[in-house]
């Protein structure tokens, strides 16, 4: 068997300083898959880790910034991708870094917004006052108010106020004559003047002395006062022309304010699409620099795994970029074969570079790495990269539904691709509605083909397919025995066991149709134990495959074949049979036919026990006990479930029947519509389509769901666990930014100030040489 190995782990020490940048170049790979430490490991709080608590701050100031600009993920993915020299650059030396100039860039935006914002609510607030102010004047010219119309008053009040619509009945109450001295007008006796919408204006006349009063009245109805300006009123009478142009002033300077915020949104969306990037890839690098460890003082360790055929490229990329700087050890992950035990513990390294920079930097021996690895538990965590073609690819989608393939299993996406359509078929056989099913999946994958949703619709096709045969088999199309005025015919199937087999037009063969299904049923059943021997098998676990998967499609195969030649007759099992041989004639007498389920039963049981004697290694750690009661329960289990999981199968002709049962429905109302004439005409054909239609709608998503249930619970429980982990590369975004982290020791303030000291020092000296050199060389000639 063919131990393939297509992943690779690779480990590698670096100096601590360099982290960032090895994640910089690993994104830039782009074919790596980073390893999680273990999940007790990665639990940290915001005590234990302050930097989280910045991320979390970082992440809500730019959630809060984005918001005030309206801005959303949507608008973010409808922007093009800019060329590299056109994108945001943030040259930092580490993350921390990043974070801060993440931040200065976030808040210098945000400040600027709520300082617009706050002009504008400013602005805002001036124009509803004025607004108000508007619409009470025009209320009071009603009654020629002027300068002189309100100086006069002594010991009366004259006040303006509005309040809203809603405490009209209030007001009425309160300011009636008897429980408050008072005349008053609002402006809803007079329809031709400029009001607000929701409020109402009026005026009073009332006692001076009676202030207080008047107070608690107008907190009732939440009034408020609309002052009386003198700037406003001239001895002719209100001054609406210098009202109008206050009014248009302040909306010049809002609209101005608005169209500025809206300018700055606008012209900066790219900076801020490029900032939301940065954030989403400091949090990724969080994530990521939290899976290094420590192996020594300065230095670290990071494991990543890499396909194996770029496992050469991605070496030499890294030694491209760290040259001496960078220790590599790499180790191939094999797939099915299993390690012995004397194998579990191996050198990790297949090139070693030495780590050093310079004669004063520390050096990082082998040692200093893990010196070996467990390959079965590495095996466990190693990614799976799920390589299928293009034409069978979209069954990934309901493979993952169930579960990643782990590394070392089967990838069962091209059996599915295969049994998924035709057993949806055998549910919804119509040629008709499989054409339709094939049209809309066309159209879908084409429409739809950047999306999720299209490679859905290729499932869809396929389906359709799968319910076009299922159509030719059963003799129906749009629920008519007839293609195109063509009449369908019946089409015969020979199968083991049972001999030709018809099952066209369901109604009338239901016996032939219910075989049928519980063949299906086998057939599927011992394809997934046959896959399950395979999983063994490539796993060097040769026995186990045959004493419990071949034992198991034994059992089946022999129970389907006593059944479907004998029948259910006990005595009939119990007897011996014979055959004739051709031509001869000779009668060959046969053992009883129970025997073919009764043997492979006792196999199950006594095989395990007998292979501890055989001295195979995986079965030595078992008892003899635990092996003979291993067998035995699994045996009476297997035994159980292949009744209740063949018996599924029997779906296959219910839900052939019930789509008949429904398309004659159809038929019979349509059929209702009685009369002649292109009215009624239209009648029916409208009621054929749509009831199609919901056929086609309702049973298509029903029947769609057994076929999945059919599959995840017959067929992958027998030899799918689905525990893996997709391979997904480490990846930082760089449609609008682009990080580069400056790699060196950063020179402290006292070293700053040294260097400042010496350096005049240097130049006096070189100055003093060239004045020696010149004195040298011309003053001593003369």
């Amino acid at each position: 068997m063919t131990n393939k190995v297509q992943m690779s782990l690779i480990e590698v020490g670096i100096y601590e300083y360099y982290k960032d940048q090895l994640l910089n170049t690993l994104s830039n790979i782009n074919n790596t898959h980073i390893k999680t430490k273990e999940k007790k490991k990665l639990e940290t709080s915001e005590e234990k880790d302050p930097f989280i608590g910045k991320l979390k701050n970082l992440r809500q100031n730019l959630d809060s910034l984005l918001s005030k600009l309206n801005i959303n993920e949507v608008n973010l993915q409808e922007l093009k991708e800019i060329p590299s020299e056109d994108r945001v650059e943030f040259i930092v030396h580490d993350l921390a870094e990043l974070v801060n100039k993440s931040l200065e860039e976030i808040n210098f935006y945000t400040n600027r917004i709520n300082e617009l914002d706050r002009y504008i609510a400013k602005a805002q607030i001036e124009i509803e006052n004025i607004q108000i102010i508007k619409s009470s004047y025009t209320f009071l010219e009603q009654f020629n108010l002027n300068r002189e119309s309100i100086s006069d008053l002594k010991k009366i009040s004259f006040k303006v106020y509005t309040m809203f619509k809603k405490n009209i009945d209030n007001f009425n109450t309160l300011f009636k004559f008897s429980n408050f001295p008072n005349i008053h007008e609002t402006d809803e006796l007079f329809p031709n003047v400029y009001k607000l919408e929701d409020r109402i204006t009026f005026y009073l006349f009332y006692p001076k002395d009676l202030e207080e009063e008047l107070k608690e009245k107008l907190n009732l109805i939440h009034a408020e006062e609309v002052p009386i300006l003198k700037k406003y009123l001239t001895p002719e009478g209100i001054n609406f022309t210098r009202i109008e142009g206050e009014i248009n002033i302040i909306n010049t300077t809002l609209l101005k304010y608005k169209t500025e915020r809206q300018k700055l949104r606008d012209s900066n969306i790219y900076k801020f699409a490029a900032i939301n990037e940065v954030v989403q890839n400091i949090e990724e690098y969080h994530w990521a620099e939290r899976q290094f460890k420590r192996i020594s003082p300065n230095t670290l360790s990071f494991q990543f795994y890499v396909p194996s055929w770029k496992k050469e490229q991605v070496k030499q990329q890294l030694l491209k970029t760290f040259r001496n700087k960078i220790m590599i050890n790499i180790i191939d992950i094999p797939r099915f074969h299993e390690i012995k035990e004397e194998e579990r513990l191996v050198p990790k390294s297949e090139k070693i570079e030495v780590l050093k920079e310079n004669e004063n930097e520390y050096d990082l021996e082998q040692s200093k790495l893990e010196e070996s690895i467990n390959k079965e538990e590495i095996k466990e965590e190693t990614p799976t990269i799920m390589k299928n073609p293009w034409v069978i690819r979209p069954f990934e989608m309901i493979t993952k539904m169930y579960g990643v393939p782990s590394y070392s299993e089967i990838d069962p996406t091209p059996f599915l691709a295969f049994t998924f359509p035709f057993i949806f078929g055998l549910m919804f056989g119509d040629i008709g509605h499989g054409l339709i099913l094939i049209i809309s999946g066309i159209l879908g994958g084409i429409i739809f083909r950047k999306k999720s949703i299209g490679k859905f619709s290729w499932i869809v096709f396929y389906c359709g397919l799968g319910a076009t045969l299922g159509g030719i088999f059963y003799g129906e199309f749009f629920g008519y025995e007839n293609f195109l005025g063509i009449q369908l015919q019946p089409i015969l199937l020979y199968l083991p066991f049972l001999g030709p087999v018809n099952i066209y037009d369901p109604l009338q063969n239901i016996t032939s149709v219910f075989m049928f299904a519980l063949f299906i049923g086998v057939v599927h059943i011992n394809l997934g134990w046959f896959l399950e021997f395979i999983n063994y098998a490539r796993q060097s676990k040769k026995y186990i495959a045959f004493t419990n998967s071949f034992m198991k499609i034994c059992l089946l195969t022999g129970g389907t074949y006593l059944i479907f030649q004998y029948g259910i007759d006990l005595r009939t099992w119990l007897s011996p049979t014979s055959v004739y041989l051709p031509f001869s004639g000779v009668p060959i007498p046969l053992p009883p036919p129970i025997l073919f389920v009764i043997i492979p039963g006792i196999l199950l049981i006594i095989l395990k026990p007998l292979g501890k004697i055989f001295g195979i290694s995986y079965l030595k750690k078992e008892s003899y006990g635990a092996l003979m009661g291993e067998g035995t329960v699994e045996t009476f289990e297997t035994a159980l479930s292949i009744l209740s999981n063949v018996a599924s199968y029997i779906r296959l002709l219910a839900l052939a029947l019930a789509h008949i049962a429904l398309m004659i429905s159809i038929q019979a109302l349509t059929g209702l519509v009685q009369g002649e004439g292109l009215l009624f005409d239209i009648l029916r054909i409208t009621g054929t389509i749509f009831g199609n239609l919901l056929v086609i709608l309702l049973e298509g998503v029903l029947v769609f769901i057994n076929t999945i249930r059919l599959h995840f619970y017959e067929f992958f429980f027998k030899f799918y666990k689905g525990t893996g982990t997709e391979f997904f590369p480490f990846y930082l975004d760089n449609n609008y930014s682009t990080i580069k982290f400056k790699v060196g020791l950063d020179k402290d303030l006292i070293s700053e100030e040294i260097q400042k000291e010496i350096e005049p020092e240097k130049a006096k000296l070189e100055v003093d040489k060239a004045v020696k050199y010149i004195e040298n060389k011309y003053l001593n000639r003369k």
